[in-house]
C-alpha cells in the first residue's frame, strides 16, 4: 500500500512524466494523424465500392488501432533509457522516492497522454463515421475500449522489455509480440497445426504467457453485424485489465532489482 508521501510523489512523478511527453509534440502528430486519417477516410470511401460509413469505420478504427499502438511502442520504449541517459532518474531516486513510485508514477504519466491522443483520433473516427449516415452502435464504444486497452498492454509491454534490453530490441521485439498476438488465432486453425498437438499446445501455452491480441479485435464483428455477448466483452475486459496489472507489477519488481550504475 501507498502512504500519503508516496502518492504525492507518484502524482508529481506521472504529472511531469506527461508534461515531457506533451513537450515531445506527440500531441502535435496525432493532429496531424488524425488529418490524414480525414483525408485518407475520404479517399477511401470515395472510390470503394461499398456503403460509406462501413469503409469509414472500417478505415477508421483500422488507423485508430495502428497508430495508438505504435505511439505507444515509441513512448515506452524511453521509459527508462531515456532517464538513465540524462541521469534524471539518479537525481529522483537519490530522494526518498522508491523505484517502485517512480517506475508507476512513470507508466501512469505515458499512459495519461497515450489515453488522450486515443480520444483524438477516436473523436475524429466517429465524426467521420457520422458524417456519413453511420448509425451507433454500443459495439463501437467497446471496440474503442478495447483499441485503448491494447494501446496500453503495448505501452506496458515495450516498457518492461526495456528495462531489461536496448531500446531497438525491446520496439523490435514488442512488434512481434504484437503481430504474434493477432495471429496467433487464425494460425491454430490451420491444417498443418491441427495434425500436429504439439504445436497447438505451443500455442496454447503461448497465450497464457504473452497477450492474445486479437481478443480485443471487434472490428470484423462491428463490420459483418456479427453479435458479440456481453459475456465475451466483460471476460475480454477482465483478461486485459489483470494482464496490465501482472506486467505493472513485473515492471516494478524488475527495477527495484535493477542495477542503474
Amino acid at each position: 500500500m501507498l502512504n500519503k508521501g508516496s502518492l504525492s510523489r507518484l502524482k508529481v512523478i506521472s504529472f511531469y512524466t506527461a508534461k515531457e511527453a506533451i513537450k515531445s509534440k506527440v500531441l502535435v502528430n496525432t493532429i496531424l494523424l488524425g488529418f490524414a486519417l480525414l483525408v485518407f477516410t475520404y479517399i477511401a470511401y470515395s472510390f470503394t465500392y461499398g456503403e460509406p460509413s462501413r469503409v469509414a469505420l472500417d478505415f477508421g478504427l483500422g488507423t485508430l488501432s495502428l497508430s495508438s499502438v505504435f505511439i505507444a511502442i515509441f513512448m515506452g520504449a524511453g521509459l527508462i533509457t531515456d532517464e538513465l541517459k540524462n541521469r534524471t532518474v539518479y537525481i529522483i531516486i537519490s530522494r526518498p522516492v522508491k523505484r517502485s513510485v517512480f517506475i508507476l508514477g512513470k507508466i501512469l504519466g505515458l499512459s495519461s497522454v497515450l489515453i488522450i491522443n486515443i480520444l483524438i483520433l477516436s473523436a475524429i473516427t466517429l465524426s467521420l463515421y457520422f458524417g456519413v449516415g453511420g448509425a451507433y452502435e454500443s459495439l463501437i464504444s467497446w471496440a474503442i475500449l478495447f483499441i485503448a486497452i491494447e494501446a496500453i498492454l503495448m505501452l506496458l509491454i515495450v516498457s518492461l522489455l526495456s528495462l531489461v534490453t536496448s531500446k531497438v530490441l525491446s520496439v523490435i521485439l514488442s512488434i512481434m509480440i504484437y503481430i504474434v498476438g493477432h495471429s496467433i488465432d487464425g494460425v491454430k486453425v490451420l491444417t498443418f497445426i491441427k495434425m500436429r498437438p504439439s504445436l497447438g499446445a505451443l500455442l496454447d501455452l503461448y497465450q497464457y504467457i504473452l497477450p492474445g491480441f486479437y481478443k480485443l479485435n471487434l472490428k470484423q464483428h462491428l463490420l459483418y453485424d456479427q453479435g458479440v455477448g456481453s459475456s465475451y466483452l466483460y471476460s475480454t475486459l477482465l483478461y486485459g485489465v489483470l494482464y496490465g496489472l501482472a506486467i505493472i507489477c513485473l515492471s516494478m519488481y524488475l527495477f527495484e532489482r535493477k542495477n542503474l550504475d
